[in-house]
């Protein structure tokens, strides 16, 4: 059924485009030869066509992004304006009825008002092979009832991993992973006059589809395919006054965030029944309700010596106050929705206040100054809530005390920046930052950032371009303290830790007649020095390349590599359970990862001008190869045999891509193009490819064999894609 409604939307679409591409030639004929239909002036251009596809297209990863389904592909756009009038507009539409398409409308008065209307919307399939053992009504997700609810329990509570396996199977149903975000627009400019703008907008941004979500419930790990539908409403309005010596501009920014649904439920496959230790149900929540005001105010003005201050202030008002959900979802356990004060919703409250002012300058010719300063603090009046009840939503544990957290901090940053062109074809550049964090919630009281920057940019030659760039920074912490006892005393988090960072990057442009190349480098090394264990070290460096040329009038060649190169050294210990058992927490179990990421990207590309402005053809190849690395090792003899590091299996991925796109031009404003694409996709993952709703063949554990996952992996793909168009322009 749902394929049907596709190809009738299809086919509808196709008529319609058709229909556009009959009737646009026909109206601008006149037009072309130099007259107006009904007093205004069009131009555009209609493009229709198809496109098939065939090979392994079942991969999420084919469609990522887009709708390749086979079928009707289109294009139209339109611009207008009014004979003797200063009004105009400007129409375009693309893919209507795909999953990829847009609208996007222009009206106004040159010099006095512009509206613009748009909407579009973009897919992001996430996975075709999933399936699930729920059935989902209203982001309520239930198993089989009565005597069949009963077997399953027994079946999951006995955890025998071939009749669990088989129940799961026999339970599954397929579920499409994936969502597609619209996005719908309307802008009004107002210009009254030339020293005065008004600008108003509205965007409705939705969310609509499915998606995994994973929670742990009773030790169990339960993988649903949850609907979301959401929906985030934005209203801009400013106001803003020039001068020639100065300006002042006001903005206002309001956010409404409205979620459908507030909770997911589901049905615990090894329970049936509520007990005071078992629950048959869980429930999570999902993003509540909120909304949000930014009021800002920004002025800038010119001062003597060929100097200008600019600053901007701003204010924002965070809003949330959804009603909380029951602590425990258990009908044999007692619950609430409140506080041990009796509140029944947060009350959340934060406010964000931005302030930062700069200052340039060029007193002498050849000197350029620039300073600024800029304050942000996040402000969370949110009331503390302490909710006295169990170690776990189910209704499980030793009673525990829960207290929420103020989450609130103040950032400053300062800089200036010098530059000077001692001669003409040398450009220096010097610079200093300060930054400074104050944290009321996380391990470190403040940490202080410092950083010196330096470049050079010189052109000895027309056809030379070089560029250098370093930077220096140093970071100390203060005040360092572990937050919770369950952590490695001696470990410091990488965003809080005393770091020193080096960056340096280099560009060459040579540019002739014929060949243009332009080398780059890029490096980086952030080191942790004072942390003993956590993130250590970071390296990253990345050589690149791009050449083009055009060896004949009719033919350019152009090629690009990159290198990218990431390297990361980690240092924990392994601690047995519990960790006051002597012999469980001690250096002998420490060990160390190194990883790394690298990254190869080339790219070949050739336009063959075979016929000049009659017949021309496009080739490009274009791979990325991706490949992560883990090594583990042991730092001493180890005690436990739980400590025992072993390596990570190899992570990479590799994707092709090879176009070719021919274009003959019928007549002066007439085309049409055929084009083929090829497509592979590889993909080695040891944490995703065994995924599959039964996974007690990889966990054995008793908890492992009654988890119950969705499978949805991304399958390598190979694909060839054909499309034919013919466009018109006129």
């Amino acid at each position: 059924m749902r394929q049907a409604r596709r190809w009738a939307s299809v086919a509808l679409s196709g008529l319609v485009a058709a229909s556009l591409c009959l009737a646009a030639p026909g109206l601008t004929v006149a037009a072309s030869g130099g007259t107006e239909v009904l007093d205004w002036k069009v131009e555009g251009s209609v493009e229709a066509g198809g496109m098939y596809s065939f090979g392994q297209r079942g991969s999420s990863k084919f469609n990522e992004y887009r709708d390749m389904d086979n079928g009707f592909v289109g294009e139209l756009t339109l611009r207008g304006e009014k004979k003797d009038s200063p009004y105009h507009f400007d129409l375009r539409a693309k893919n209507p009825a795909r999953d990829d398409q847009g609208y996007e409308g222009e009206f106004g008065r040159f010099g006095m008002f512009r509206l613009d209307l748009g909407w579009d919307r973009t897919p992001h399939v996430l996975s075709n092979s999933a399936r699930t053992i729920w059935q989902e009504s209203g982001g309520n997700f239930t198993l089989p009832t009565g005597q069949l609810r009963t077997d399953i329990a027994t079946i999951f509570t006995g955890a025998v991993a071939s009749t669990v396996r088989d129940t799961i199977n026999g339970l599954l149903r397929p579920v499409d992973l994936g969502f597609n975000t619209d996005v719908a627009r309307a802008g009004l400019k107002l210009t009254p006059t030339e020293e005065l703008q008004f600008d108003i907008e509205y965007s409705n941004l939705r969310r609509q589809g499915y998606r995994p979500l994973g929670t742990t419930f009773v030790f169990q790990v339960h993988e649903l395919a949850v609907p979301i539908e959401n929906y985030t409403h934005e209203v801009k309005f400013g106001a803003e006054y020039a001068r020639p010596d100065w300006a002042l501009q006001f903005g206002y920014t309001g956010s409404i965030f409205q979620n459908e649904f507030s909770s997911y439920i589901w049905d615990h496959p090894q329970y049936a029944t509520d007990t005071a230790t078992t629950p048959s149900r869980g429930q999570i929540s999902t993003a509540p309700d909120n909304f949000a005001h930014t009021f800002s105010l920004t002025g800038t003005s010119a001062l003597p010596l060929n100097s200008r201050v600019s600053g901007t202030f701003a204010y924002s008002l965070l809003r949330q106050d959804e009603t909380f959900l029951p602590n425990i979802y258990n009908t044999a356990v007692a619950s609430t929705n409140a506080d041990d004060a009796g509140k029944t919703s947060p009350d959340a409250k934060a406010d964000i206040l931005l302030g930062n002012i700069q200052l340039t300058s060029r007193p002498i010719k050849q000197v350029t100054a620039t300073a600024r300063y800029r304050f942000f603090e996040y402000m969370n009046d949110m009331p503390q809530h302490v909710f006295t009840g169990t170690s776990f939503p189910e209704g499980m544990g030793t009673a525990q005390t829960h207290a929420t957290l103020q989450e609130r901090f103040t950032k400053q940053n300062a800089g200036f920046d010098l530059g000077w062109r001692p001669i003409r074809p040398v450009s220096l550049k010097a610079g200093y930052e300060y930054e400074h964090w104050n944290r009321g919630d996380r391990e470190a009281r403040s940490t202080d950032e410092h950083t010196g920057k330096f470049s050079v940019d010189t052109t000895p030659v027309d056809w030379f371009l070089g560029r250098v760039t370093y930077s220096h920074s140093q970071r100390w912490v203060e005040g360092y303290q572990q937050m919770s006892t369950g952590e490695l005393p001696q470990q410091v988090k990488f965003d809080q830790a005393d770091r020193r960072r080096n960056r340096l990057d280099l560009l060459a442009q040579f540019t002739w007649d014929t060949v243009s190349l332009a080398p780059t480098f890029g490096f980086a090394l952030d080191d942790y020095y004072n942390s003993d264990y956590g993130l250590k070290k970071a390296d990253y460096y990345a050589p690149g390349v791009s050449l083009g040329w055009t060896p004949l009038k009719w033919l350019t060649l152009s090629a690009d590599y990159t290198y990218e190169y990431y390297k990361y050294t980690h240092q924990s210990r392994y601690r047995g359970f519990p960790t006051t058992t002597a012999g469980n927490d001690i250096p002998a179990n420490d060990w160390e990862s190194r990883s790394k990421d690298e990254f190869h990207n080339v790219g070949l590309h050739a336009v063959l001008d075979l016929v000049p402005k009659k017949f021309d053809v496009s080739l490009g190849y274009v791979v990325t190869f991706g490949y992560t690395t883990i090594r583990n090792r042991n730092l001493g003899a180890f005690t436990l045999t739980s400590a025992q590091a072993f390596d990570y299996d190899k992570v990479y991925n590799i994707l092709q891509t090879f176009k070719f796109v021919a274009r003959y031009h019928l007549t002066e404003k007439l085309q049409a193009r055929l084009g083929y694409a090829y497509e592979r996709y590889n993909e080695r993952d040891f944490a995703r490819d065994p995924m599959k709703p039964f996974m007690g063949d990889v966990d054995t554990s008793a908890a492992g064999i009654r988890s119950v996952f969705l499978g949805a992996t991304q399958p390598n793909y190979e694909a060839h894609i054909l499309s034919a168009f013919l466009r018109y322009e006129f």
